[in-house]
């Protein structure tokens, strides 16, 4: 069995929390991570999608990641900080200052300005990856990005840059977990709840990405922990769950809102005072909608509102 290059454990995103003025609630973002902390959480990523790294400024991305950095002291904690820019030069400098500060794993997505050609796709992740070696880099593969990678292209980057560690999927294609699962990689892989107990039901193993599951963490350990013990009775009890789940979130809230929109309405079911702001020019979730979904909960999965 190959060794992997980050542990498969359960990656939490932070969201951010902000004022009617669109300012950082910085105690209200301490008792977030608190929160995670205190149910089991050690590896925290911030700036992903839901996390807003796309829309924060320069000087919040120093502010947030400063916060961030005082909250994750602790030889058990693992705090990773999200790359999200149209400018590589943005994101080399982001990264700068968060190494300067402490942080040594990253998360980064690609430039989406335009797709990445195959020479260019080599170059930039050489580019992020080699002037920090004693750091670890997950990529996260979506769409946003134009361009979604491919199991050999991760095959090939990860035999050529070794502090490249893994790769974050929400993909719900079995053929993907399929390849994903039979690939012998040093690449760690992490897969959101539908894709994550699909793999194990067919004998992979990955790390667990959780999204809805943020809305009640202690059911999602016992998800990551039906995983890791192959009980296929419970994992498949767990798949219907989460379709469910997902199938009242999006009768709640419409699609077509970013991440952040849904992340911040499971954050609001752990304290409901977490506000559901999203930075301008991106729509929220409503109170309303917050409400529908908390209703729908309550009548079909009473368990994760317990």
């Amino acid at each position: 069995m190959i060794n992997k290059r980050y542990p498969r454990t359960i990656l939490a995103t932070a969201c951010i929390p902000w004022d009617e003025s669109h300012q950082f609630m910085e105690d209200m973002f301490r008792k977030h991570i608190k929160d995670l902390k205190d149910k089991g959480i050690h590896h925290i990523y911030l700036f992903g999608t839901a996390g807003e790294g796309y829309a924060v400024s320069d000087a919040q991305f120093d502010e947030i990641v400063h916060v961030f950095v005082q909250e994750m002291q602790g030889p058990d904690l693992h705090p990773m900080v999200g790359l999200v820019s149209l400018s590589f030069e943005t994101m080399s400098e982001r990264l700068r200052k968060a190494y300067a500060a402490g942080i040594r794993d990253f998360q980064f997505s690609l430039p989406s300005w335009g797709p990445l050609a195959d020479r260019e796709l080599v170059d930039f992740v050489h580019a992020l990856c080699d002037p920090y070696p004693d750091c670890r880099f997950l990529h996260y593969n979506l769409m946003r990005s134009k361009r979604l990678l491919q199991v050999d292209e991760y095959v090939q980057l990860a035999n050529d840059i070794p502090n490249f560690a893994g790769a974050k999927f929400t993909t719900k294609d079995t053929f993907i977990v399929h390849q994903l699962m039979e690939t012998d990689s040093p690449l760690q892989f992490f897969l959101g709840e539908l894709g994550f107990g699909y793999a194990h039901m067919i004998g992979g193993e990955c790390g667990l990405l959780i999204s809805i599951g943020n809305s009640h963490i202690a059911r999602a350990q016992k998800f990551y922990q039906a995983a890791l013990n192959r009980d296929l009775s419970s994992l498949a009890g767990f798949q219907t769950e989460f379709s469910g789940l997902l199938k009242g979130l999006f009768q709640s809230i419409r699609s077509g809102h970013m991440d952040g929109a849904y992340d911040k309405v499971f954050c609001k079911l752990i304290d409901s005072q977490f506000p559901l702001r999203l930075l301008p020019p991106y729509e929220s979730s409503t109170e309303e909608q917050y409400a529908a979904y908390q209703t729908y909960l309550q009548q079909h999965y009473p368990q994760w509102l317990e």
